[in-house]
């Protein structure tokens, strides 16, 4: 090849190889944060799944349970807003799904067995009844959850209810200040309840607020409101209950 014909050929060879694009740097793909995951605690008497979500940004320990009574679906119903608030907030949470799903699946108060949920803990108040059971932790999903909260040791307890008389929030245990906490946060007309009026053995209220002394609230929608009633001043509500100062000292109501 003659010299000029070689040095023609390398200027080429040389331009194309400037304006070349690199070959992509392989490198791992990076998954997306999935988020809290659900925890299974175990089966209904049906085989439907009782399951907990560990949220929070840490601090003290809350436990959330969104539905206990399947004809009261107002809290179950705002679970992914929950999801999303309680992990924001400064403390250790557990959120409790639903402690009958069968009931929940059904439309119906009580587990499949015809027993309240809500009168079948091992207070020191539980008689054995039709409607309580043979005796306290019969009912799979209760006792799942029972567990489950032996091992978490709340230092506070919010139940979702709902009743045609709410909204209201009552209270077992040295809750009085939580309370009324968080019924200032929800707004009005929510209003706190001391007392339903009517005995409640074997509830979980007795079981944690009375028997262990653990501040429990019992927050009760208005049955059947629609989702904007209930929703915002959930959160509201929960986010004033954890956020304003620390759990163990309740700003006491000004009367």
């Amino acid at each position: 090849m003659a010299p000029l014909t070689r040095a023609l050929l390398g200027l080429t060879l040389l331009a194309a190889s400037s304006c070349a694009v690199p070959a992509p740097t392989s490198r791992a793909s990076v998954s997306p944060d999935p988020g809290p995951a659900w925890r299974m605690l175990g089966v209904s008497r049906e085989g439907r799944p009782l399951r907990a979500m560990e949220l929070g940004a840490g601090g003290p320990r809350v436990a959330v349970i969104a539905g206990i009574h399947g004809t009261e679906q107002e809290g179950l119903r705002h679970v992914p807003e929950l999801i999303a608030t309680l992990d924001e907030l400064p403390a250790t949470i557990t959120l409790y799904e639903d402690v009958n799903p069968d009931g929940s699946a059904r439309a119906r108060r009580g587990t499949v067995s015809g027993v309240d949920p809500n009168r079948n803990w091992p207070a020191t108040n539980f008689a054995p009844a039709p409607s309580r059971g043979p005796r306290p932790l019969s009912e799979p999903g209760v006792a799942h959850v029972y567990r489950d909260l032996l091992r978490f040791d709340p230092e506070l307890v919010v139940v979702l209810h709902s009743t045609a008389r709410g909204p209201f929030v009552n209270f077992d245990g040295p809750a009085e200040g939580h309370a009324w906490r968080f019924t200032e946060g929800a707004g009005p007309p929510w209003f706190v309840k001391p007392s339903m009026g009517y005995a409640t053995p074997g509830s979980l209220g007795s079981w944690m607020g009375l028997d262990r002394g653990r501040p429990i609230l019992t927050v009760e929608f208005r049955r059947g409101a629609p989702p904007g009633e209930t929703g915002p001043p959930l959160l509201r509500g929960l986010r004033a209950l954890i956020e304003e100062g620390p759990l163990d000292e309740p700003r006491p109501r000004v009367r």
